[in-house]
């Protein structure tokens, strides 16, 4: 039944907020620049077919593991690893994920507002990037029917990214905005939360707000047809498609880099991790169909690029096609601009908040010295070429998300138990979960798994070209090798800090819990362990649940719901033994005690111990009732029993 306090809860502004943040992080390049250029690349209706099942069956699970560890720990992508401290480089290997996603972002974010600049000062010589695909003849030299195609890779090795010594001051200007994007970023993220959450409040409606004004002036529906090509469907023999499509939908639901981990106990803190699960993947697969058909509606004639910077030579088409005017092309970097942006606070949310926590007061330091680390990283990216971006955006990074994600869901699903993990996500919510998502869980590996192998040694029996450097197969082996340093030596950190005095016991209590984990309050933590021993819900989680009037105090109330409790779970309660913790159980055994004991003792303010009923009757009266002047009957001590 809808009441008007469910309803008044419905619209509170952090339901309303959370949401909004959602939007926003739909809306990051992951899906407005790099899944269109996935569907360029074989086709969109393909593509988007795929991507959308992936999403359903490997990002959801994920994502609801991400949420429940997040906001049960209220960690960061490491910090969660107290449940398994065996696996505690998994936690770095995310960390390295966001580092690298943070550096080809940002050289698109920075080409972006180059773009807008260089676009603001300058005519639009977009014809510099035009070249002749069939020569004119004598025939055709006057023929309307000549056709343009445009090779942004060459375009750009003439201008923003040539060669330091061709075009110095292109290279400059790139690296001058890098610059000021990291020293600014770091600024923003100095208070992990707040900043960042209104930076999302306002982007994610703007960007939705320009893509809605631009698809609406120079959009063409026509274009649409073009999602669909019959020669596309023969991809799906290719393994590309297919492992594209399983990181793609990692990357869109923010699974990949840890930035759900870091806002469960912020962003998502009070929210429903089963039911916000599925309306995050819900919100990024109708924003990744919405990016591909608005960049086919407002894209060029003929075949579409294929290269990592796509989306611009996208622009380029459309403004020398359609003549446009400086406005158009200026709103579409900018609304590219400002996705980037969003792009860069997901990415950077969960290394920062790793170095709040582990760099004490002095982490603004740690986090200056990184920007300026990464900094050089995309100047030295920018040097090395387009070919230097496509092996770490198209073979690196997802080879990394792929062996992250199935270390990580093997580890909590087999190893710290799915039982378990089932029992602290109904701890969360309130209610049981269907088994379906234990199945799902169970599944990831089994999908990730075949995929991935078969796109691993499609590269390693790819015929070489011997004349050039196999850049893809060294990235391959460099991941491995990176995978299996960071993994083992974390691990064997892990091991060597367990208190055990033997190799065995040690090796072996590190696949356990340790002592830290779990929630950090108090009260929310004797909830969970209450629970654990249970065996199920003994009391109502603290976080996402608001106390019912009166629950503290035992009266009760218009909005006392007593129902919600069983009377087997009563009945535990009662014979519950004594408890440390100051909250509605003690009290409830209290009065009990009280009740049974001393009737006379009704309206006795709290003690400092449940034992007060079993004390003789003169240190009852000299540390009780002597302060109120309260003559009490003698008696002897066998009748308080």
């Amino acid at each position: 039944m809808i009441t008007f306090g469910n309803f008044k809860n419905l619209l509170s502004w952090r339901k309303i907020g959370c949401h909004l943040c959602t939007l926003a992080v739909a809306l990051s390049f992951n899906n407005t620049w790099r899944t269109p250029r996935e569907t360029f690349r074989y086709g969109g209706l393909q593509s988007l077919l795929l991507i959308t099942v992936a999403s359903a069956l490997v990002a959801v699970p994920v994502v609801l593991l991400h949420l429940a560890v997040g906001q049960l720990s209220q960690q960061d992508a490491v910090g969660i690893w107290k449940a398994v401290p065996f696996f505690k480089g998994v936690g770095f290997l995310r960390l390295l994920i966001s580092f690298l996603c943070s550096m080809y972002s940002m050289l698109y974010l920075a080409l972006s507002v180059m773009y807008i600049f260089h676009t603001l000062n300058n005519s639009l010589s977009y014809g510099n990037c035009a070249e002749l695909s069939h020569p004119p003849t004598e025939t055709t030299e006057d023929s309307d029917d000549v056709q343009l195609t445009y090779n942004v890779t060459a375009c750009l090795k003439e201008t923003f990214l040539a060669p330091v010594d061709d075009r110095p001051e292109y290279y400059v200007a790139l690296a001058f905005i890098v610059i000021v994007f990291w020293i600014v970023f770091p600024f923003i993220l100095y208070n992990p939360v707040k900043l960042m959450k209104r930076m999302l409040y306002v982007l994610g409606p703007l960007v939705l707000l320009l893509a809605i004004i631009i698809v609406s002036v120079i959009g063409n529906k026509q274009k649409v047809e073009l999602l669909s090509k019959v020669a596309d469907w023969k991809n799906y023999v290719q393994p590309n498609i297919w492992h594209g499509a399983l990181v793609q939908a990692l990357l869109t639901s923010q699974t990949a880099g840890g930035y759900l981990i870091s806002s469960g106990e912020s962003i998502y803190a009070d929210i429903d991790v089963q039911w916000n699960s599925l309306i995050f993947v819900a919100t990024n697969i109708v924003a990744s169909w919405a990016a591909v058909l608005f960049w086919f509606a407002i894209g060029g004639e003929g075949d579409k690029e294929t290269g990592n910077l796509a989306v611009l030579m996208e622009i380029y088409k459309v403004s020398v096609e359609k003549n446009l005017s400086k406005a158009w092309p200026l709103l579409c970097f900018a609304m590219l601009a400002l996705s980037g942006i969003i792009t860069m606070l997901t990415f950077l949310h969960p290394l920062y908040d790793r170095y709040r926590r582990v760099g004490g007061y002095k982490w603004r330091h740690v986090s200056m010295g990184s920007s300026a680390v990464s900094a050089v990283g995309v100047i030295a990216l920018v040097s090395v070429g387009g070919h230097g971006l496509e092996v770490v955006e198209d073979v690196v990074v997802p080879f990394l998300v792929s062996v992250a994600t199935v270390l990580e869901i093997s580890a909590f699903v087999f190893i710290y138990g799915w039982k378990v993990l089932v029992e602290d996500i109904e701890f969360l919510t309130g209610r049981k979960i269907k088994k379906i998502w234990v199945m799902s869980w169970c599944a990831v590996p089994g999908i990730i798994v075949p995929v991935a192998l078969w796109w691993i040694i499609s590269w390693f029996i790819k015929k070489q070209n011997w004349t050039e450097a196999p850049w893809e197969k060294a990235a391959v082996v460099s991941s491995v090798c990176v995978i299996f340093i960071l993994f083992f030596t974390f691990a064997a950190v892990s091991v060597s800090k367990q208190v055990q005095y033997d190799f065995i016991g040690k090796l072996k209590s590190s696949f356990s819990p340790s002592r830290h984990w779990g929630p950090r309050d108090p009260i929310t933590h004797h909830y969970w362990l209450a629970s654990r021993e249970e065996g199920g819900q003994s009391a109502p989680p603290t976080r996402n649940q608001r106390r019912q009037l009166g629950q503290f105090s035992g009266s009760s109330s218009f909005n006392d719901v007593s129902s919600s409790y069983s009377i087997k779970e009563m009945q535990v309660i009662a014979k519950k033994r004594r408890s440390n913790s100051d909250d509605w159980l003690v009290l409830y055994r209290k009065h009990y005690i009280a009740e049974l004991c001393h009737k006379r003792c009704e309206t006795r303010k709290r003690s400092k111990s449940l034992d007060w009923a079993v004390l003789p009757r003169l240190k009852l009266q000299s540390k009780y009732y002597s302060r109120k002047n309260i003559r009490i009957k003698e008696t002897s001590f066998d009748t308080l029993f």
